[in-house]
């Protein structure tokens, strides 16, 4: 995009989208509330609404009402018009699969950090926030019906994945992108927000992995449609997989960290993950010239 395709400096473009998600937050949390009360014999219900409220108040609106005001050309800011190829979903079909090692491994390395005793009030709150986050993931996902699973992978699944991207990286990355800032330094610092936005400090370094996986996606094919779908995939697999568990008696997998996988599956992972990473990059070069 070009300078003058914009109406506003970089620096209202982020003071906008701040306020927007600020007062679409405020929002969400008394709409919420009122939820919380007229549903108060169907926590279950409550919380799937109050969620896609969220995805779509506190998220969506605010990436749309920033596009729609700071540029002439608010499709193209979001992202939403540019197709991908077909072989770019399939390579991150791929790479949802041969990851599943690494990022395990990864997920048991955060959760299982530990202070010094100089931090250990911090470790203390960061737990609470961690425990607080378990009973919200019980309550949502300990339901084993085939029911629940449709509902959570629709809400979780699909509105959170497809939300959060265009607030985070469809909006916040393309703005900074768009702006001038370095496109590499713009990926992660998104990345470093978005992780940081979800208050969970012993899932912090996955999540801000991910974040970055999601903004190159962006980068290299100039389609939010890509990072969309690769984040709908992750958090589908998770929906899935813990409601499996469940299903077995185990709730250890909605909140713990999940059992490290050996030594040479994980090896072979870090480096098939990269492989797709480079296959989805060589694939996708020639639409980097046109991100901006």
């Amino acid at each position: 995009m070009k300078k003058t395709d914009f109406v506003l400096p970089m620096s209202q473009r982020l003071l906008l989208l701040l306020c927007f998600y600020v007062v679409c937050y405020i929002v969400t949390l008394i709409v919420s509330q009122l939820l919380v009360k007229v549903l108060a014999q169907r926590p279950e219900a409550a919380m799937r609404i109050c969620a896609v409220v969220q995805d779509v108040v506190a998220f969506i609106v605010p990436a749309v009402a920033t596009a729609a005001m700071c540029t002439r050309k608010p499709a193209q800011l979001l992202a939403i018009r540019k197709p991908s190829k077909p072989l770019v979903f399939v390579l991150i079909v791929a790479m949802l699969i041969v990851s599943v090692p690494a990022m395990e491994a990864l997920i048991y390395w955060n959760y299982n950090w530990s202070f010094p005793e100089a931090l250990a009030p911090l470790e203390q709150f960061a737990r609470q926030l961690e425990n607080a986050a378990n009973e919200t993931i019980i309550m949502l996902m300990g339901n084993t019906s085939v029911a629940a699973l449709v509902a959570n992978i629709l809400v979780v699944g699909v509105a959170a994945g497809f939300a959060e991207e265009f607030l985070f990286r469809g909006c916040f990355q393309r703005l900074l992108t768009t702006g001038g800032m370095n496109r590499h330094v713009a990926v992660w610092t998104v990345a470093i927000v978005f992780s940081a936005m979800h208050f969970q400090l012993f899932g912090f370094v996955p999540r801000m992995l991910l974040g970055a996986y999601f903004g190159y996606l962006l980068l290299w094919t100039g389609s939010i449609w890509v990072p969309v779908t690769a984040h709908i995939l992750n958090n589908t697999l998770y929906v899935v997989t813990a409601w499996y568990g469940a299903r077995q008696g185990d709730m250890s997998q909605l909140t713990a960290a999940p059992e490290m996988w050996s030594a040479p599956y994980t090896a072979a992972s870090v480096a098939l993950a990269a492989a797709t990473l480079f296959i989805i990059w060589k694939t996708s070069a020639k639409r980097t010239v046109n991100i901006c």
